[in-house]
């Protein structure tokens, strides 16, 4: 069966403190966006920083969403409004292309209600067609998230959200590299402007990756839009 080609969807991620995810979600469903799924992180600033930002609570709830591109400006609206991410530390929320679903059915459940009237009204957001975002991930032994920071830092990450995650296919990965493989893992989101990108990547890659204990695995994803990290950006 040939995978349905997606009516312009879009992997919404917002961050914010725990407990405000189903708040998050509770707004989203306002804007008609059907699927949600709330996982649990924290966040890896340092106390000083914590407290400069006003951040009271490093646990975080991370939510994932797909909504149809025609939706996503009065989401996010929504989103930065309500939540008021344009206060340092109250959350940021970014939105990834998503390729392709599978099946006409998924397809028409993530698209309902896509060509309805949105009000006709425009939104102005951070958005920036040149791709100024992007999205990393580091996947590392569990208990180096820390030293994924420590090294991302200098090179001009201003922070990031750890997820705990279990690895699979543990024997295949272990041959193919020739090194054990832990199965705990812990993934960093860092999401940076793109002109640090290589440098965040490559500090990674030196401090945690393969040929470390850490053993890391560092990748990144082009972020279209984004809310909540304008301004901690322009205080670099």
């Amino acid at each position: 069966m040939q995978p349905a080609q997606p009516q312009h969807l879009k992997l919404l991620v917002t961050i914010v403190d725990r407990g405000k995810g189903q708040l998050a979600v509770d707004l989203l469903l306002e804007q008609k966006v059907v699927y949600h799924r709330i996982m649990l992180g924290r966040g890896t600033a340092k106390t000083e920083i914590l407290d400069l930002l006003g951040i009271g609570d490093p646990a975080k709830d991370i939510i994932l969403s797909i909504l149809p591109e025609s939706r996503m400006a009065s989401a996010l609206h929504r989103l930065k409004k309500t939540l008021q991410f344009d206060n340092p530390g109250h959350g940021i929320a970014f939105t990834l292309a998503i390729g392709s679903v599978g099946g006409q059915r998924v397809l028409s459940f993530l698209s309902a209600h896509a060509d309805e009237e949105t009000g006709g009204k425009e939104h102005h957001m951070e958005r920036h067609t040149e791709k100024q975002y992007d999205l990393i991930l580091a996947v590392v032994n569990k208990g180096f998230a820390d030293q994924v920071m420590d090294a991302a830092r200098p090179a001009g990450a201003q922070g990031g959200t750890v997820m705990h995650a279990r690895g699979a296919g543990m024997q295949e990965a272990e041959k193919f590299f020739g090194i054990t493989i832990q199965p705990e893992k812990e993934i960093v989101l860092i999401l940076a402007h793109h002109e640090h990108k290589r440098p965040i990547m490559e500090a990674i890659c030196h401090a945690v990756g393969l040929n470390t204990e850490g053993r890391g695995i560092v990748f990144s994803l082009p972020v279209e839009e984004a809310v909540g990290v304008a301004r901690i950006m322009r205080e670099e």
